[in-house]
């Protein structure tokens, strides 16, 4: 794996926007966007939540990234509409990535290394995705997706104790998580021969081959558990969780019982038994979920993500009590013209 670690990051101020509009599927309840809502529209809700509640100077904001596989233009990168609708200075880092699933922990990365080149206070990174835009209406009906969008700012300071961040890329099975249609290289024979594809799946729509992922995270078990040692070793604090999103409920249970021989094995979550997956928010929305009930801070927060590539992400971060604000719904939408979900 390749490592990351940032020594100078003082606090995290974590908020996720969800759709008002609720769908019922097997008897949990999803957060569906609207037509209009898009990915930014939930994304300057929740930055807004923060800059508003947290009294945020933002001449002091010097890096602005947007996470997202859903953006509102082709060009220009959305993240340079919402630094225009929040009103963030011009002398700001701003740009896009186009990270699905593990862009929680990209986002701590690419934020925490940006900010520490600056000299501004704040880093204010936004990630997730209205992903029913990427499926069928039968996939919204029936699949356990929902749209949302988290807002985090990274405070520069000192440090309660190192942010961490590991990864590692699976390229070799990239196709397995993925979405065909959408970009510039058109090829039909390419997604007839797709397996696993469901009924009504389309070109443009989110394809997951689940046995392949399976075949791809199993060998890097072994290294996950060690890394989530070492993160252990790193961090004075001795309360402690593990968050695992790994986009099967299946995968993500194979590898929580991996870890039963270790003594920390009940500190350990797995997203499918809490939460509808919300792509780069669930990890967001667990931490917000699992820690509501916690008495001793700072919370010791390590996420294990599988992103779009085929990618395994890993980020150490601590939390205080104040931390992670309650989600806000809305359907709130930029009326800046007509909007097509058409790529």
């Amino acid at each position: 794996m390749r490592n990351f670690i940032y020594n100078e990051i003082e606090a995290f101020t974590i908020c996720t926007a969800l759709p008002t509009v609720k769908s019922t599927t097997n008897d949990a309840v999803k957060s569906v966007a609207v037509f209009e809502q898009t990915t930014a529209d939930l994304g300057f809700l929740a930055s807004q939540n923060i800059i508003e509640t947290k009294n945020i100077d933002l001449n002091e904001i010097g890096v602005l990234l947007l996470f997202t596989k859903t953006p509102d233009y082709r060009g220009p990168a959305t993240a340079m509409i919402l630094q225009n609708r929040l009103k963030i200075p011009q002398d700001c880092i701003v740009y896009d990535s186009p990270v699905g699933n593990g862009g929680f922990e990209n986002a701590i990365n690419l934020g925490a290394s940006l900010l520490s080149s600056t000299n501004k206070k704040y880093a204010l990174v936004v990630l997730g995705d209205t992903v029913s835009k990427q499926l069928s209406a039968e996939d919204v009906d029936q699949l356990l997706f929902q749209d949302g969008s988290t807002a985090i700012l990274l405070q520069k300071g000192q440090r309660c104790f190192p942010v961490a961040m590991s990864t590692i890329t699976l390229s070799n099975k990239w196709s397995s998580f993925m979405v065909p249609s959408g970009g510039f290289r058109k090829n039909e024979l390419f997604f007839k021969n797709l397996d696993s594809k469901r009924d009504h799946q389309l070109p443009q729509h989110l394809h997951i081959e689940y046995s392949k992922i399976t075949a791809a995270l199993q060998p890097a078990f072994l290294s996950i558990r060690d890394k989530v040692n070492d993160m252990i070793q790193q961090a004075p604090a001795s309360n402690f969780i593990i968050l695992i999103n790994l986009i099967n409920p299946a995968i993500e249970k194979e590898l929580s019982q991996f870890f039963q021989a270790e003594t920390y094995s009940k500190n350990i979550y797995i997203s499918s038994d809490y939460l509808v997956q919300t792509m780069a928010s669930t990890i967001p929305l667990l931490i917000e979920k699992i820690s509501v009930d916690n008495e001793h801070y700072p919370l010791q927060v390590i996420s294990i993500s599988a992103g779009e590539g085929l990618c395994i992400n890993m980020t150490s971060i601590a939390i205080q009590k104040d931390t992670v604000l309650e989600s806000i719904y809305s359907d709130e939408h930029y009326d800046n013209g007509f909007v097509t979900h058409e790529m």
